[in-house]
């Protein structure tokens, strides 16, 4: 029995932060590879940045909660009001443990993308029965023990209920931390994600977030894109993406850019995205050591123009589907294609395309409103459009093993290929994989050369071996079509994929060294078309934005397209960079080296010297103000 009410709610918030810091202790020891830039000093001041964001959200959620309690007296109701408290302390715990979780697909936490996982519902139910079913049935179990035990600990009355003025004045001096403890900073702005760096690191900020913090602080929040004033960000990014082969038309769209008619063979392009295929894991384009999981994108890339430079924008499938389909970046805080990034006029590939006398042909191996891309698809010009409801199953597999969601690979390939072949020529195909994203369901035991897992690095592996021999099967397919020799295969990833050296991975390539953190969004793009192109390893720097304009200036297309990207076949570009957005944090790559920015402080570079992070901050600054200033305006295209 507690001395008084006072005391009472006392041991429940303090039991919340021994909660929310058990939970970050968690997240550093599942993921101790990516806090190893900390010192000493720098760790436990992000764990004592930490106690101040877990303060901001345990007093913002609970001060409501406290200060009742601090009044009523009787059992029953303490104990009712009590319980609904714990509910909403138990949806924070829950939310800022499952992040740890979600924290090694991307290595960031969560932000406001968690209020467009509905469209991803059918695979996150798969995964929370799935491969996550025990701590799915642990959340569910703890839940429950945590509620009914605060229901029962504030049903007992205090030994003393304090009241008069005594209360008066311990009520002021709660509600005096109480606000100190939610504002958290006696000067200016309020504390918000970009304050909880206790160090200039990314993994600084990393260690001291919890998943809940930032879900709720980005909930509505948009990013402040006016990093310099908008007339300089456009002329710093004109230059920067200037070109005699395209040039600027519209002073009203200042970023507009015509690509001529060019008197030239109109090939077929055949797209296939990836799920998650980082570089780091994929053969012929690993910096590590190769585990011959892609023996045949390995043999693609060898016999067609492999681009070994070359990155995502985002760290979502859906970020990747956007920028391909559009060639922007999807600003930091903005909606994604498909979800309001549309309300400002585009340019669309499958449009063009569609201008220029293409048929065009969108489908994913997921179901068909996974990610919403049967309208991103409809929206971006693409006259059919197929998900895996369509799909039949051709792929031989073992009893037990039909797909939980989507369809496997092969079936969906095989699919694309018959599709093709209906299509009056030239085409334009879009296809999106899916096996390769977690549980990794496989068709046959065949495939699993590693201890299966649906949801680790061994899973994921198996899973690269699956789709790497469903791409080769459908490669032999069409290799015997009429169309094959007139036809340019596109393959890349819609983003990177966790860590080439996490323990697991570790005991395939003990003797390697980690690499920057950059390199998790390093994915790969191999152009196909032994007809056409004669093999060659390509070093130019590149990323989604690009892949617009570069089949643009292959295809000869006419087009009068806005894009913060260039085609990679243009020698004429002085200034290259990879514009890329993650969470709370945007960044930029060029052939000087990288950085990030949380929108308060660089946090991660690699720069040379001060000149060279100085010149890559001003063009990061000009690039991200200009994109969202015309989206913004709408004076992004015509």
């Amino acid at each position: 029995m507690h001395k008084n009410q006072f005391t009472q709610i006392f041991s429940l918030i303090l039991f919340s932060f021994l909660a929310l810091m058990f939970i970050r202790l968690t997240l550093y020891n599942f993921y101790t590879e990516d806090f190893a830039d900390l010192s000493t000093a720098e760790f436990y001041a992000s764990l004592l940045m930490g106690f101040r964001v877990d303060m901001i959200t345990i007093f913002t959620f609970s001060s409501v909660f406290v200060l009742t309690l601090i009044f009523i007296k009787k059992p029953k109701y303490r104990a009712i009001i009590a319980l609904f408290w714990a509910a909403i302390l138990n949806i924070i715990f829950v939310i800022s443990f499952s992040d740890v979780l979600y924290y090694d697909y991307i290595h960031r936490h969560i932000s406001n993308e968690i209020f467009h996982l509905g469209d991803d519902m059918d695979i996150i139910i798969g995964m929370a029965f799935g491969s996550m079913f025990f701590y799915t049935l642990g959340a569910f179990v703890l839940s429950a023990v945590f509620l009914y035990s605060v229901f029962r600990f504030f049903s007992h009355s205090p030994k003393e209920f304090i009241s008069s003025k005594k209360l008066a004045i311990f009520s002021l001096i709660t509600i005096l931390i109480m606000f100190i403890g939610i504002r958290n900073n006696f000067g200016g702005k309020s504390f918000g994600s970009s304050d909880a760096y206790a160090v200039n690191k990314v993994s600084s900020g990393n260690l001291a977030l919890n998943g809940f913090f930032t879900i709720y602080r980005t909930a509505k929040k948009t990013a402040n894109h006016k990093l310099m004033n908008l007339e300089d960000a456009i002329e710093i990014s004109k230059e920067a993406l200037k070109t005699p082969n395209a040039p600027f038309i519209d002073e009203e769209y200042p970023l507009l850019r015509k690509y001529p008619f060019k008197d030239v063979e109109k090939y077929n392009v055949v797209i296939v995205l990836l799920e998650s295929f980082g570089a780091e894991h994929v053969d012929g384009f690993t910096h590590y050591k190769e585990l011959n999981v892609t023996p045949y994108l390995k043999k693609l890339s060898e016999e067609g123009l492999k681009f070994t430079n070359f990155y995502s924008n985002g760290y979502r499938s859906i970020f990747g589907i956007t920028s391909i389909f559009t060639g922007i970046t999807i600003p930091a805080g903005a909606q994604y294609l498909g979800k309001g990034l549309e309300l400002s006029t585009l340019s669309y590939l499958g449009g063009v395309a569609k201008e220029n006398g293409y048929q065009t042909l969108s489908m994913q191996a997921s179901n068909e409103r996974s990610y919403r891309v049967d309208a991103v698809s409809a929206i971006s010009g693409f006259d059919e459009y197929y998900g895996a409801e369509a799909m039949p199953d051709v792929e031989v597999v073992d009893a037990g093993r039909e797909p939980l969601t989507g369809t496997y690979d092969f079936n969906m390939l095989d699919f694309y290929h018959k599709k093709l072949n209906t299509l009056k020529e030239p085409f334009l195909g879009f296809a999106f994989t899916s096996t390769t994203h977690s549980d990794f369901h496989l068709p046959s035991a065949k495939f699993e050369r590693y201890p299966h897992d649906l949801q680790n690095y061994n899973g994921a592996l198996n899973a690269y071996i699956y789709t790497d021999d469903a791409i080769r099967r459908f490669m032999e397919g069409v290799k015997s079509e009429p169309w094959f020799d007139r036809t340019i295969f596109i393959f890349t990833s819609d983003h990177g994929s966790g860590d080439a050296l996490n323990p697991i991975a570790r005991k395939y390539r003990p003797d390697d060294k980690p690499k920057a953190a950059i390199e998790h969004f390093r994915i790969p793009l191999i152009i196909y078309a032994p007809k056409i192109f004669e093999p060659q390893e390509i070093e130019t720097l590149g990323g989604h934005n690009d892949i617009f304009p570069t089949i643009v200036d292959m295809l000869g297309l006419k087009a009068e397209i806005a894009t913060m990207g260039s085609s990679l076949f243009d020698k004429d570009i002085d200034e290259r960079f990879v514009y890329f957005y993650a969470g709370n944090l945007i960044g930029l790559i060029t052939n000087s080296g990288y950085i990030k920015y949380n929108f308060k402080d660089i946090v991660e570079n690699n720069a040379e010297d001060e000149t060279i992070l100085d010149e890559m901050k001003r063009l990061l600054f000009a690039i991200d103000t200009a994109e969202a200033g015309l989206l913004d305006k709408n004076r992004w295209a015509k």
